[in-house]
């Protein structure tokens, strides 16, 4: 992959709108598999919408990300853009220190 892409990072991903059936309209997100669709009123074919959402899964040897937005969405990692990194917490130790 060509950035570090790792799990908690927050990624945004840029859908199309496609054709409208009544208050709905379907999106076309580069490189998923599978259709999507929300309820937009104010939104007509051609435009172009922006998602964020957290990782949840990465595929090194595949170069996949899952992210948390409309859902649980699989694409290409190429095609998500880094929005910011998770930063995990300092730690606490397990063990008390001895005294």
């Amino acid at each position: 992959m060509p950035r570090d892409i790792n799990i908690g990072d927050k990624v945004a991903i840029i859908a199309t709108v496609g054709k409208r059936i009544e208050e709905r309209v379907a999106l076309h997100i580069p490189t998923a598999n599978l259709p999507y669709s929300i309820i937009d009123p104010k939104a007509s074919p051609g435009d172009k919408m922006r998602f964020e959402g957290e990782v949840v899964h990465v595929d090194d040897d595949l170069g996949r990300v899952t992210l948390q937005a409309l859902g649980r969405v699989t694409v290409d990692a190429e095609t998500v853009h880094l929005v910011r990194k998770f930063r995990r917490k300092g730690s606490t130790p397990l063990l008390e220190k001895p005294i």
